[in-house]
């Protein structure tokens, strides 16, 4: 009996015909990047977590389902980068005040999702918020966005990284676009929300 399943590559996970191991950069931070993920995201072809966590294996992900392990977390040296009344700009937050800065949570859902999952869990209301006052414009062009400021979560990361460690993340930005324009190369260009 033959298998109906399309081979995966061993490396990045992908199907074979649409490995991005090419273009997978190595890429290493001091910052700690802790992703709850909901898991319809977690499931979705056009994720970008997968592809953060291939560039910079050191980050975590947790399913949305199971935030418990924030509690461990330190709410004086974490941030949870949300966008929403009386978070600091991550560009005006000051350099002693990034060097107790451990690590961030970044939640990685739709954006109404990911409201309603800061709403609902008690966890998330502890930790000090983050924002972006003047984010890059993002290239995530594969699906919707609700505004020209958001980002896909491995360009919000990496902006995040940026500002907090002067780290260079511009590899996780090119790994993402190589590898979806490798992905979706067979896609019409209509399915792409430009």
């Amino acid at each position: 009996m033959t298998s109906n399943k399309r081979p995966q590559c061993d490396a990045c996970g992908f199907l074979q015909s649409q490995c991005v191991c090419a273009w997978i950069p190595l890429l290493t931070s001091r910052l700690k990047v802790l992703v709850v993920q909901d898991r319809k995201e977690a499931s979705h072809a056009k994720n970008t977590v997968t592809l953060l966590r291939l560039a910079l294996p050191s980050v975590e992900c947790i399913d949305s389902d199971d935030v418990s392990c924030l509690s461990h977390l330190d709410v004086n040296t974490w941030r949870l980068l949300f966008p929403s009344q009386g978070a600091t700009p991550v560009e005006s937050v000051t350099e002693d005040q990034k060097s107790q800065i451990e690590g961030v949570i970044l939640l990685d859902a739709t954006w109404r999702k990911a409201k309603k999952l800061l709403l609902s869990e008690p966890l998330l209301h502890g930790f000090k918020r983050l924002s972006f006052e003047q984010p890059p414009v993002g290239a995530y062009a594969i699906r919707k966005s609700p505004n020209d400021q958001a980002l896909s979560t491995l360009e919000a990361c990496a902006y995040c990284i940026e500002q907090l460690c002067a780290e260079d993340m511009q590899g996780l930005r090119d790994f993402m676009q190589q590898a979806q324009a490798w992905q979706w190369r067979r896609q019409p260009k209509q399915h792409q929300h430009l």
